[in-house]
């Protein structure tokens, strides 16, 4: 009796999303525009480290300036208490965006301060372009732009008040307000370059980095995996191939040494077994060799379905006529994208699982499919219910479910690794379903033909 097996449609293959891209440039900037993206929290404080160095270097610079111009101690006093007080909240516990404010707001206050020392003599002026550009290095927008306004308005507002104290000319202070102001926003603009190209570095880095890392866990879990399965390699070939070889010599030994005595039917049974051991050590080998020649598909490989699963059933029934039947349901025509002895050794190795590991009901082969939708195929087996974690690891190299079936359990696991290698080697998918009793491994593979007829045709080879 054949178990009926709804017949469906093939899933199609998942779509893989697009990754989006999350970091939008500035509107209109034409991409050149550097995005002022946070430094890290280690690259913050080394560069706040370095500005804090130089404003904290101006205090005494300042003060003896002051002494020296003939102001006295008081005047200095007053020049550098503003400046120490933007240190003093640039160095203490405030957050990163209010510690940067502080420090560029004191730097610049160096440079008012400094050219009011000097009775707005030009040279000084350079100092506010230095005083930009390493503010600049916060790359922080809020920052940059509190310091070039400060830097226009205290040229215009401090030149009315007090021209000779900024300028040491004549001349409207707010035409010469914007004149400065035209330089350091000249200037910005090449901070800004560098700014950005610093940013590009950054990412490139970043990528790398990420790449490196992703490289580094992916060769170590390769290499993790690689000693699981050569540990699990070493273990269970030293099992199962002792196992039928220890079973061949002690047969051998027997007629060997007592041969002459036994009757005819303990021989045959002795010499079936050695048979039987030997076709265990062939299965053995040519799974392992299957397993690491599958690497590559034939992209002109047909196979006619029908015909191979008639094969399969009829082998499966003259090499194990105390098994269970095998019985093949197949659209008539279907065709396969897969080489012919690929999908020989799969739909084998399916059977062999299902027979050894199943219980005495019938192990039906179904399969059919569309141009649409691709082939299907279904190997079927009574048994015992799997849970889902534990038909999950059924494809997996050198692993076995714990068989409660009614026959002894052979193999070391390879046979459904290689089904699952040789199918996707093919572009198609595997899926294991365990419901009402019954255990199937559903295939998926990639139609090989134009036009599939609807009849059936059904073989049963017993």
């Amino acid at each position: 009796m054949v178990h009926p097996v709804a017949i469906t449609d093939a899933c199609p293959m998942p779509l893989t999303p697009a990754r989006a891209d999350g970091r939008a440039r500035l509107a209109g900037a034409g991409g050149w525009l550097p995005q002022g993206r946070a430094l890290s929290d280690r690259e913050f404080a080394w560069r706040h480290r370095i500005v804090c160095a130089i404003l904290a270097a101006h205090l005494p610079a300042i003060a003896l300036i002051t002494v020296l111009t003939g102001r006295g101690p008081l005047h200095a006093l007053v020049e550098c208490s503003p400046i120490a007080a933007m240190l003093a909240l640039a160095l203490g516990p405030v957050a990163r965006r209010s510690q940067a404010l502080a420090a560029s707001f004191g730097l610049v206050l160096c440079s008012a301060v400094l050219v009011h020392l000097f009775n707005g003599s030009t040279e000084l002026h350079f100092h506010y372009f230095v005083a930009v550009a390493l503010i600049a290095i916060y790359q922080d927008w809020t920052v940059y732009a509190v310091a070039i306004a400060f830097v226009a308005l205290q040229h215009g507002i401090v030149g009315v008040l007090a021209q000779h104290s900024v300028y040491d000319h004549g001349g409207n202070p707010w035409l010469w307000a914007l004149v400065h102001a035209g330089f350091v926003l000249a200037e910005s603009a090449v901070l800004v370059i560098f700014w950005h190209a610093s940013e590009q570095t950054r990412e490139v880095e970043e990528g790398l980095r990420a790449e490196l890392s992703e490289g580094k866990s992916s060769v170590r879990a390769r290499l993790e995996e690689t000693d699981r399965i050569r540990a699990d390699l070493i273990a269970t070939v030293s099992h199962e191939f002792r196992t039928p070889l220890t079973g061949i010599r002690g047969a051998a030994l027997t007629l060997l040494k007592r041969g002459d005595r036994l009757d005819e039917q303990s021989r045959q049974r002795l010499l079936t077994a050695v048979l039987d051991q030997q076709e265990r050590l062939s299965r053995l080998l040519e799974n392992m060799l299957t397993a690491a020649r599958a690497t590559a598909a034939d992209p002109t490989a047909l196979a006619e379905v029908d015909g191979v699963a008639a094969e399969v059933a009829m082998l499966a029934g003259a090499n194990r006529p105390d098994s269970p039947q095998v019985s093949v349901v197949v659209e008539a025509g279907t065709v396969a994208r897969i080489d012919r002895h690929a999908l020989h050794q799969v739909l084998a190795n399916l059977v062999d699982n299902a027979q050894q590991h199943g219980s005495s009901g019938a192990v039906p082969i179904l399969a059919g499919g569309r141009d649409d939708a691709g082939v299907w195929i279904t190997v079927s087996n009574e048994g015992r219910t799997l849970a889902d974690a534990e038909a999950g690891r059924l494809f997996e190299p050198f692993t076995q479910a714990a068989s409660g079936a009614t026959r002894d359990a052979e193999g070391m696991g390879m046979g459904l690794y290689v089904v699952r290698r040789l199918v996707e080697v093919y572009g198609g998918t595997v899926d294991v379903r365990s419901e009402g009793g019954w255990v199937t491994v559903e295939l998926h593979l990639r139609p090989g033909s134009t036009a599939l007829p609807t009849s059936r045709s059904e073989l049963v080879a017993g």
